[in-house]
């Protein structure tokens, strides 16, 4: 038997308790609480958001350029799953710029990136790892006119909306892709250290 107040309604109780309880739960998982969390994989390129950039000194003075046009033919990271990531990266090179036309131009010949013959530059992971605190690195093959090197780059990964966002950078030796051969194969003009920059923006 339930007892029934003046108003018409029974006095809340363990009852009422057994009933909150699942509700709050629920809601929790809804609104992503923390405890109903759910991971989101990012697999999707935001190419329009994504850039690359290098930086290299010539005659001891810092220069610095970008890629505005890349693709990405596979692409998969779980920030609850890191190791299973996977990531594929094309560049197309045409679309550098050095920061003025006639450097453009010097870069599309033989002795630089030789476009022609070779107009994309990939990178292909093979071991993705936590760092912790939303900090990762990213091994994988890098590969600039027909030659090959494994590099490693640590990145930062955040989520932003319903985006991922990585951002982080490495350094290679221009030699072992022979890029600027003949004359510009002097360090002391143009440095044999590379840096690049990555800001990659991905969706579900």
């Amino acid at each position: 038997m339930h007892l029934i107040t003046r108003t018409g309604k029974a006095p809340r109780g363990r009852a009422g308790l057994s009933l909150i309880r699942p509700l709050a739960l629920a809601a929790a998982l809804s609104f992503g609480l923390p405890g109903g969390a759910h991971a989101v994989e990012y697999k999707t390129l935001d190419a329009g958001a994504s850039h690359i950039s290098f930086g290299y000194s010539q005659m001891n003075v810092n220069m610095d350029g970008a890629f505005s046009e890349l693709k990405a033919p596979e692409l998969s990271f779980d920030p609850e799953n890191p190791e299973a990531a996977r990531v594929a990266i094309e560049i197309s090179l045409a679309s550098v710029d050095a920061g003025y036309a006639e450097a453009n131009a010097e870069l599309e010949k033989d002795e630089w990136l030789d476009l022609p013959a070779h107009p994309l530059a990939s990178f292909r992971s093979s071991k993705v790892e936590s760092l912790g605190d939303g900090r990762y690195q990213v091994t994988g093959e890098l590969s600039i006119k027909g030659k090959s090197k494994e590099v490693t780059a640590p990145f930062d990964f955040k989520e932003d909306g319903d985006s991922g966002v990585f951002e982080g950078g490495f350094t290679f030796q221009r030699a072992d892709f022979g890029i600027g051969e003949g004359q510009w194969s002097d360090f002391s003009i143009v440095a044999n250290d590379i840096q690049i920059r990555f800001h990659i923006v991905a969706r579900p």
